[in-house]
């Protein structure tokens, strides 16, 4: 194995990431998980520190961890004999390094470990810090080290801007939480109005965007055009000319004219700004701007920008040679399922609710998953917000006690459904349920990922998981099987119970014995007879205390005097 440079580097290049196992009698080889971690693929186990199979430090696998704490034992003589002016600069180093791991600890007990078997990580879906590095990292984890997704490379943020922005009559609605009536629709030769007032409820409508290009808000987003149209309005991206001109989202935040209401929201909604994790896009603050043909003072909340596709339109461009969508791969999907779990249970840990999760309002972007639509957070004591949800993924008992933690996980189980077949009538027929089994594909192919789905959509929701670490653990586990089932080469997960044997230090208990002595190993001593009686005198040791084999004391061989039974101190 290559020692480590001057900087406590392992020196780990591409043609080592595929190496072989150095446990004797394993056929495996080395594969990266990530990080420039390495486990093999057969005994799931991280290389030793030399070739002789001794471990020489804390067993962390190959990680940057690892390779500092090893690096002033091993190497070779010119990074030796500089070790010394090194160690204050590594000391330091180092306790950056701890201090950084405190606050961003955050995988999910079911992923691949990042520490070797049997060295508890304390692992939990739900830890993650606010702190500045919670987000910072830009190693791609999706897969979890299992499966390789595909990446989506990151669009010039120009060409996603929308030339002639225009809401289709059907997704035409009202905004007002109670009603949500179809609205804008068109009569016989008349077309549908893209502003009015709803028939059914008075509350007025626009699908006009507010915000046009080279518009100002709040003196420093400049905005570029349309993104897209969601439940409150149209999504803009802009720039921040106060802020390196970096690319910003503004959505519209509570279609109201109402300022004192405005105010209130605003206010309500401060919270999302705490929220930092690199699974959740980012909230870089709320402001208002003053509709100049309308008077309204309208807000918005600008958030980070996060290039790439959403999962609805990964499903969508999957097509077969006949054009009818080709359902995502269930290990992709998985893959998937984890990473959203992880950042639902990181919101579940500051007590809110994501409330929304579905197939249009997560991104990947590059290797990452990000969900982008924070609008129907809440907190999980909050009795009076209105409730935002999507038919065919929001729990049946949300409509009567609210959201809960088993009725986010519930929507997480509904969008695999979504993704990894055809499922027709998910919002009408199977509003509430799955299809049978027998005819759905993935269900007959993985009865373990169908199991999963049932526990998670139970109509009790204390009969589902009872947290997002729990379902991710489970649903690794169910990406394991499917990887299992597809190479035909089990992947087990790391034992955080057991670790490996670092150390073999012989085959038997006793080695053979040579020559006249015990098998306790010390010298053997000379029977003296007394005149009465055979009383033996014991074997003493260098340095032990003498044993005298009293009533259960038998002979040796050779009149030595062996220890069968109970032994008095002398």
């Amino acid at each position: 194995m290559s020692q480590p440079d001057e900087g406590g580097q392992d020196g780990q290049g591409p043609q080592s990431q595929q190496r072989q196992c150095q446990r004797p009698s394993c056929p495996g080889s080395y594969e990266d998980v990530g990080g420039g971690e390495l486990y093999c693929d057969t005994c799931g186990l991280a290389p030793v520190v030399s070739s002789t199979g001794m471990v020489g430090a804390a067993p962390t696998g190959i990680t940057a961890g690892g390779r500092s704490s090893r690096g002033s034992g091993s190497g070779s003589g010119s990074g030796s004999a500089r070790s010394g002016s090194r160690a204050s600069s590594r000391s330091s180093a180092r306790s950056a390094r701890s201090a950084r791991s405190a606050q961003s600890r955050r995988s999910v007990s079911g992923r691949l470990s990042r520490a070797v078997s049997g060295r508890s990580t304390g692992r939990s879906v739900s830890v993650r810090s606010s702190g500045s590095a919670a987000g910072s990292s830009s190693r791609g984890r999706l897969g979890v080290g299992l499966v390789q997704v595909p990446d989506v490379p990151r669009p010039d943020p120009h060409a996603m801007v929308q030339e002639n922005p225009e809401v289709p009559e059907r997704k035409r609605f009202c905004s007002r939480s109670d009603c949500g009536a179809p609205v804008g629709r068109s009569r016989g030769e008349r077309s549908g109005r893209t502003e009015g007032f709803c028939t059914k409820c008075g509350h007025p409508y626009s699908f006009v965007p507010k915000l046009r290009t080279g518009d100002i808000v709040h003196g420093q987003y400049e905005v570029m055009g349309c993104l897209a149209h969601g439940g409150l309005g149209w999504v803009y991206l802009a720039v921040d000319r106060a802020v390196s001109d970096r690319w910003v989202v503004l959505k519209g935040l509570l279609d109201t004219g109402d300022q004192d209401a405005m105010a209130a929201a605003i206010s309500e909604r401060r919270f999302l700004a705490e929220i930092e994790h690199s699974n959740i896009v980012r909230i870089y603050n709320f402001v208002e701007h003053l509709d100049q043909r309308t008077g309204s003072l309208d807000g918005y909340i600008v958030m980070e920008y996060v290039g790439g596709k959403s999962l609805k339109e990964i499903a969508n461009d999957r097509r077969d040679t006949a054009g009818k969508r080709d359902p995502l791969p269930v290990e992709q999907a998985c893959a998937y399922g984890i990473e959203a779990l992880e950042a639902l249970g990181h919101l579940h840990s500051r007590n809110l609710l994501y409330c929304d999760f579905k197939v249009d309002n997560a991104i990947q972007t590059e290797d990452q998953l990000k969900l982008i639509d924070m609008g129907a957070v809440r907190r999980m004591d909050d009795d009076e917000s209105a409730i935002y949800g999507t038919v065919g993924y929001q729990a049946p008992e949300v409509a009567e006690v609210g959201p809960s933690v088993a009725s986010d996980l519930y929507t997480v189980a509904r969008t695999l459904a979504v993704l990894t077949f055809d499922f027709q009538g998910y919002t009408n027929v199977f509003v509430d349920s799955l299809p049978d089994p027998g005819n759905i594909e993935v269900f007959r192919s993985y009865e373990s990922f169908y199991r999963l789905l049932v526990r998670a959509t139970d109509p009790d929701p204390a009969r589902r998981f009872a947290s997002a670490q729990e379902m991710a653990e489970q649903l690794t586990g169910v990406l394991r099987e499917v990887v299992s089932v597809q190479t035909g080469r089990p992947r087990p997960a790391l034992s955080t119970l057991f670790g490996p044997e670092l150390k073999v230090t012989d085959t038997q208990l006793f080695g053979k014995l040579d020559g006249d002595v015990s098998r306790l190993g010390v010298r053997a001593v000379p029977v003296r007879e007394k005149a009465r009686g055979k009383v033996r005198e014991g074997v003493r040791g260098k340095g032990a205390p003498a044993l005298t084999a009293g009533a259960y004391g038998t002979a040796g061989p050779n009149g030595t005097a062996a220890v069968t039974g109970t032994a008095a101190v002398a």
